[in-house]
């Protein structure tokens, strides 16, 4: 009688065998993410790595879905990485927490973003990560900022959307009190990132000025 022997494989291999290559890269990628931020899980830790809820203004709320059901939450911005058109899944320009119904805060997303001015100057499509094209944001924005291209990930919770989705219709920012919402800005952090944000700000309108002066 012959005996079957069971062979034990790695997961990762597994998943290779069995899922498209480009299914399988995707999957990778997201885990990469997901690794590399799993210390932000902690805010202090975030805050300690440069990100910070910005002081004032629109992206100082917690982000709900005007149009429909969900939200995104409260954005931690790194203005250090804000600025530039670098784009790496390790180190996305944002952290998305959502509220938590005891005060706290949840790490659910992670968020990429770079202003299109500065990535159109050098490039002629819109840009990827995951395989994932991301969304141009137009001005005049709910946000107050110049027009920017963003991916969100839901690498931290299911989103009945899709990983890519923009609102999470499971986040949202009715469901606790206001005393869960943090009011103030992390010390030490808001100055730069506010002048990150400007100064990102700034040489998109200049850029903008420059080629309005050629075609004139």
């Amino acid at each position: 009688m012959r005996r079957l022997t069971h062979i034990l494989m790695p997961a990762s291999l597994l998943i290779a065998l069995v899922m498209p290559a480009g299914v399988a890269a995707q999957e990778e990628e997201l885990a990469a993410a997901r690794a590399a931020t799993e210390p932000f899980r902690d805010v202090a830790a975030a805050e300690e790595a440069g990100y910070g809820l910005p002081p004032e203004g629109p992206l100082h709320e917690c982000i709900a879905n005007l149009d429909g059901p969900g939200a995104m939450g409260f954005h931690w911005i790194n203005g250090d990485l804000v600025g530039d058109t670098e784009l790496d899944p390790a180190t996305p320009e944002a952290l998305v927490y959502a509220p938590t119904a005891d005060g706290g805060l949840e790490l659910v997303a992670l968020e990429y973003v770079v202003f299109a001015e500065a990535w159109d100057a050098d490039n002629d499509m819109a840009p990827m990560l995951f395989d994932e094209m991301f969304m141009l944001v137009e001005e005049p924005n709910r946000y107050e900022l110049p027009a920017f291209y963003a991916l969100h990930a839901w690498v931290w919770q299911d989103n009945p959307d899709g990983v890519f989705a923009n609102f999470n219709p499971d986040v949202s920012c009715e469901a606790v009190p206001d005393t869960a919402m943090p009011s103030a800005p992390v010390a030490g952090v808001p100055v730069a990132l506010l002048g990150a944000l400007a100064l990102a700000a700034a040489t998109a309108w200049a850029a903008r000025g420059r080629r309005t002066r050629r075609r004139g």
